[in-house]
């Protein structure tokens, strides 16, 4: 596979990880919701300072021992695979169910969404992706450029997806329609991801 079709394949994976529902996704709604759409839009900023975040730390030690470990390549690919499964398995069987919303309590929008990056960083989901299945995806020999590309189309995609969820959800029209489009859209998230898995098994 070659730089472009890495960098393809990597847009592809980052945008179904990053619309896939999780404390990053409810941080930032429930902020919009509860607070104002300008400390939702607030909040994404910083869901996507704190992806920028994981990323500089991938790029700076992991793709090094990877580069170097062939065996360690092939774990964490496994580990990849297997979390991606095992996500969009979960996602789909749960398409539609309840999930939990975290309180915003504070009255300062902008202190909430400062908490952002913090729930980023500290989000168990961000370690299993930029751990396994981001390190794999991108070539451990590559040119500075593709690095720099990988930066800047994960910044767009999670810059987009949450600034946008926190604009529409703070109206109550778009909430409602997300709300009864969410089992269907969960459920076709879901099975991609699992097809991502299956052919992250198979990449060599």
């Amino acid at each position: 596979m070659g730089y472009w079709g890495s960098l393809a394949l990597l847009a592809g994976v980052h945008t179904l990880g990053t619309i896939s529902p999780g404390p990053n996704f409810l941080f930032v709604s429930s902020t919009a919701m509860h607070l104002s759409r300008r400390a939702g839009i607030a909040a994404g900023l910083d869901v996507a300072a704190g992806s920028i975040t994981w990323l500089a730390l991938t790029l700076s030690g992991l793709g090094l021992i990877i580069s170097r470990s062939p065996e360690i390549d092939d774990a964490l690919r496994l580990v990849g695979a297997v979390y991606l499964i095992w996500l969009g398995g979960k996602m789909a069987w749960k398409a539609g169910g309840p999930i939990r919303s975290p309180a915003v309590t504070t009255q300062d929008g902008w202190s909430a969404a400062r908490k952002a990056w913090l729930v980023t960083m500290t989000n168990p989901k961000s370690l299993a992706y930029y751990g396994s299945v981001f390190a794999v995806l991108l070539p451990s020999h590559a040119p500075v450029w593709v690095y720099a590309a990988a930066v800047g189309i994960t910044s767009l995609i999670s810059c987009i997806w949450y600034c946008g969820v926190a604009w529409l959800l703070s109206g109550e029209a778009p909430r409602r329609a997300f709300l009864k489009a969410r089992p269907a859209m969960e459920r076709v998230i879901g099975l991609f991801l699992v097809g991502l898995g299956i052919r992250m098994l198979t990449m060599r």
